[in-house]
């Protein structure tokens, strides 16, 4: 069967689509809380590193980069545990609206880090230049 083909499942009744889908949306929000405890440990061992290690020019942004995920990935996951506990359509977009928030953030923490380590590559290139005996 080629990857792209939807997977034959057999038929289900309602009960037993909708109890499917809950597990399913229950596995992704577990997903993105493990997403957000590893975050904070990534972050945590980054900020020791940053204060232990030569600090270089962008060593702060991959550091600020990587908390402004983390802060992200939380909000994301409050917003879908929202999501999977509420019957109410206001406060399920009221979740929606976390989530999507938090992907946002996610996504600035993560350009903040890129340009610190853009920073980080272009002083170790330079460093490396200045170190060479022609």
């Amino acid at each position: 069967m080629n990857h792209f083909q939807k997977e034959q499942t057999p038929t289900l009744n309602e009960e037993e689509k909708n109890i499917r889908i809950l597990k399913l949306r229950q596995q992704v929000v577990a997903n993105v809380w493990i997403q957000a405890i590893a975050g904070l440990s990534e972050a945590a061992a980054v900020t020791k590193l940053y204060y232990l290690e030569e600090q270089v020019p962008g060593s702060l942004e991959i550091v600020h980069g990587v908390w402004i995920q983390v802060i992200g990935t939380i909000l994301e996951a409050i917003g879908l545990s929202e999501q999977l506990v509420t019957e109410d359509d206001s406060e399920f977009f009221y979740g929606q609206r976390h989530a999507v928030t938090g992907d946002w953030i996610q996504s600035l923490g993560g350009i903040i880090e890129a340009v610190g380590g853009e920073r980080v590559l272009q002083d170790a290139i330079r460093q490396r230049d200045e170190d060479l005996v022609p």
